[in-house]
């Protein structure tokens, strides 16, 4: 859970130094079905913990003429009540440079580390696994006309697993992309973009006797439209033709239209709410499995009470289906299909324009037609966050 920014960055501070501590509870940490499950996999039917985290860092931000400079360190102490094996520390780094040449050409090149433990729904293994991400980009564009512009993006993601029986899990995606953009007089957008999606498994996977490759390709064709509806509402859409290969061949291809729409109503001054609806085809992180086929829906609200308190409420739905690995028999099936939701609320109280708190609880309800699959899980978060 993380703390909402308690105020606005003041222009004339650079350097801000901060420190933030939290405290979650989890009635289902791990993500287990039922205390059955905890009992034959942990030996015990406890599932709930409390998670302290103490973290501390810095943050730079900076304009040098046209030139945006922005970088956020943090190390985070991770510490468990009862299942004291997955004591971690987590290290975030966030490095942006927003570039300006001349009139008409601007971009930026960002770098992102988090290393940290694995989220218990990401993989069923209940071991402390450490994985580490990161993500190399670089974008340019160019204002060949006021009413159109250029622009190309290329971005480098690594996943790497420290345990040795999951680094058939890790991959590296290479993304290249090109795009030609209209802007009218209005501010609205509309253009079309092409990618290129390089996914690379270094290790392959020996499951059942068969030696299994995710490693794919991946191109997309898609309108992109920013739509000011109004002075209040905002129109995002992206959305167009997908094919997914994977470069061993079989069964487990896809192609078709992934589409993305987000919605944003500033109601008031003090209130918004936004919609984010979407089809898309995602990498998961299953070595029977190429891709998992997700529909989504999320609603989000904020309501700013008073100048100091802050009140935001969420809902995530997804249904994912999954289409195996057709040359393993007796792994997960194809049709294997999970529907996830998730509910939230919370409040922030920022009493001083350094020091903020927030409460924040939440449910998670995953289910799956997999046995074992699916889990229910309640929790709390406590948060405080001081900025010198």
């Amino acid at each position: 859970m993380a703390s909402h920014q308690a105020h606005a960055d003041d222009d004339d501070q650079v350097l801000t130094p901060y420190v933030q501590y939290s405290l979650l509870y989890d009635d289902n940490l791990l993500r287990l079905r039922d205390s059955a499950q905890a009992q034959a996999t942990l030996g015990t039917t406890q599932m709930s913990d409390y998670v302290h985290s103490t973290a501390g860092g810095v943050r730079f931000d900076r304009m040098f003429s046209r030139q945006h400079i922005r970088l956020d360190a943090r190390l985070t102490q991770n510490t468990f009540d009862n299942f004291r094996q997955f004591n971690n520390d987590q290290r975030d780094l966030n490095a942006y440079w927003g570039w300006a040449l001349g009139e008409h050409f601007t971009g930026d090149l960002g770098y992102v580390y988090s290393q940290g433990l694995t989220p218990f729904q990401n993989l069923r293994v209940l071991e402390k696994n450490i994985r580490t991400a990161q993500t190399r980009y670089a974008t340019a564009a160019w204002q060949l006309h006021p009413d159109w512009t250029v622009r190309g993006q290329y971005s480098r993601f690594s996943l790497g697993y420290d345990l040795p029986s999951l680094q058939n899990n890790s991959f590296s995606q290479d993304i290249y992309e090109m795009g030609l953009d209209y802007t009218a007089r209005s501010g609205s957008v509309a253009g079309l973009q092409v990618r290129h999606t390089r996914g690379n498994y270094p290790e392959p996977a020996l499951v059942s006797g068969v030696e299994i490759n995710n490693s794919f390709t991946q191109d997309e064709l898609k309108t992109r439209i920013s739509w000011l509806f109004s002075d209040k509402t905002k129109f995002q859409f992206l959305g167009g033709y997908v094919r997914r290969e994977r470069v061993t061949g079989g069964a487990a291809n896809y192609s078709g239209f992934n589409a993305r729409l987000i919605t944003d109503w500033e109601v008031s001054a003090k209130t918004a709410f936004s919609m984010n609806l979407y089809r898309e085809i995602g990498g998961v992180s299953d070595i029977d499995a190429n891709y998992a086929l997700t529909d989504g829906l999320s609603l989000a609200s904020r309501w700013r009470a008073t100048e100091k308190i802050r009140l935001d409420a969420a809902i995530d739905y997804q249904r994912r289906n999954y289409n195996g690995a057709a040359v393993v028999t007796g792994v997960t099936p194809s049709d294997r299909k999970d529907t996830y939701k998730k509910y939230s609320f919370g409040i922030t109280y920022a009493p001083l324009r350094s020091w903020s708190l927030m409460a924040a609880i939440y449910r998670e309800d995953s289910s799956s037609n997999i046995a074992g699959y699916g889990y229910v899980s309640n929790g709390i978060a406590l948060t405080t966050r001081y900025e010198f």
